[in-house]
């Protein structure tokens, strides 16, 4: 196995400056300088965010731009896709196809059924990003259902290689392909902050325990269920809701429960949050309350802990509970336990909390200094890459 520089195509629904689509975004766009250097992860992405009807300001689309990490191809609607990706692919010559997405149609099917036909020596690395987690399949599950079962009966996806982020989701992806031959093991990359938030006062003098949930407010998130435990609670609580609202319908439903609550528990929704005010949100309060049905990685639970944020999600994570307290996973059913640990949280002292807003910080960053995620995600690719060197990316021409 050599070990130049490796060129990787990468596929992303969303990328920077977009901040709406989530983990899958926030993953490249912290391996791209991690890998400077050794590894060039070309995005191959859509011009505008999630949800978004007009383009970024300021970039071109349908060209390759140059950035300080790598090059970016922002493709206009029309050209997201096969055909945006065959105009992307001309002229360049590439190691690696990169795959970040198991069911986007245009991100991740589309150009997979294509390149095997037309580029059938390139390897290809897939990272499912969460999707085979039990609570994402349980999501629309009659489409994911038939894809899969569709997938498996033609033999499809036997020749690539898959990218796992935990040991969690390694399982996952063995549980719907039992004959993936290579399943590489690499998590996602994190970065702390040189100066951390300082954290904001507390406005509340009357013990009102300050909880933010930070998250697209959609089914897999699980927001309706902890309102549904909050209303059981008999401390004074007060969520904080941040994230873009995707479904619409689901986010209904939500206010729904808001509107049911009891005096002493007070919900808001506090719009969206762009990626550089992330932390300093998570700085002005004393919880983040996550009951997640599923995460690969869980990007957002690691910029609460950076901030200094305990943190108390489910136990469908890569994240376990930790002995200080900064982190407490709980089974994601567990209603009584849920409930108990939202009053334990409401009880604690401003000593306590100042204590538990220093263990988070301290484990966030021996989570970062001993995680080696750049010599896996190094190896990931260069062993990827390996299967097929220095492939010209531009399909043979048609015959007419």
């Amino acid at each position: 196995m050599t070990t130049d520089h490796v060129k990787v195509l990468c596929i992303v629904d969303y990328f920077l400056p977009g901040f709406k689509g989530g983990g899958p975004l926030r993953t490249i766009a912290n391996m791209r300088p991690l890998l400077t250097g050794d590894v060039e992860l070309a995005v191959f992405t859509r011009d505008r965010d999630l949800g978004a009807d007009t383009p970024y300001d300021g970039l071109p689309a349908d060209c390759w731009i140059q950035t300080p990490t790598g090059p970016i191809y922002y493709a206009s609607p029309d050209m997201f896709g096969v055909r945006g990706l065959q105009h992307a692919l001309k002229g360049r010559t590439i190691d690696l196809l990169y795959l970040n997405s198991f069911f986007g149609p245009r991100s991740s099917i589309q150009p997979y059924l294509w390149s095997r036909r037309a580029l059938p020596a390139m390897p290809m690395l897939l990272a499912p990003r969460g999707e085979f987690s039990l609570g994402a399949l349980a999501l629309k599950k009659t489409k994911k259902r038939a894809y899969l079962m569709l997938a498996r009966a033609l033999g499809l996806y036997g020749d690539i290689l898959w990218h796992a982020s935990s040991e969690a989701e390694k399982v996952d992806i063995l549980r719907q392909f039992p004959k993936a031959t290579v399943v590489h093991l690499a998590e996602d990359p994190v970065q702390l902050e040189a100066n951390p938030p300082a954290p904001g006062p507390d406005p509340n003098r009357d013990g009102t325990l300050r909880t933010v949930f930070i998250s697209r407010i959609s089914p897999m998130k699980n927001l309706d269920g902890l309102l549904r435990i909050l209303a059981t609670l008999s401390r004074p609580i007060r969520l904080d809701i941040y994230g873009p609202i995707e479904d619409r319908a689901y986010w209904a439903s939500c206010e729904a429960l808001i509107a049911k609550l009891p005096p002493h528990i007070q919900v808001s929704w506090r719009g969206e949050l762009e990626p550089d005010a992330v932390s300093p949100a998570f700085g002005n309060y004393d919880l983040f309350a996550f009951p997640t049905l599923g995460e690969n990685f869980g990007h957002v639970i690691f910029e609460a802990l950076r901030a200094g944020t305990p943190v108390l999600i489910s136990d469908q994570t890569p994240w376990a509970s930790d002995a200080s307290g900064a982190l407490t996973a709980v089974a994601l059913h567990d209603t009584g336990t849920w409930r108990a640990q939202l009053h334990q949280a409401a009880d604690r002292t401003e000593s306590e909390k100042g204590r538990l807003r220093h263990a988070a910080r301290s484990y966030a960053e021996d989570y970062a200094r001993r995680s080696g995620t750049l010599a896996r995600n190094l190896a990931m690719f260069r062993a990827a890459a390996g299967h097929g060197r220095g492939i010209a990316a531009q399909p043979p021409q048609s015959k007419k």
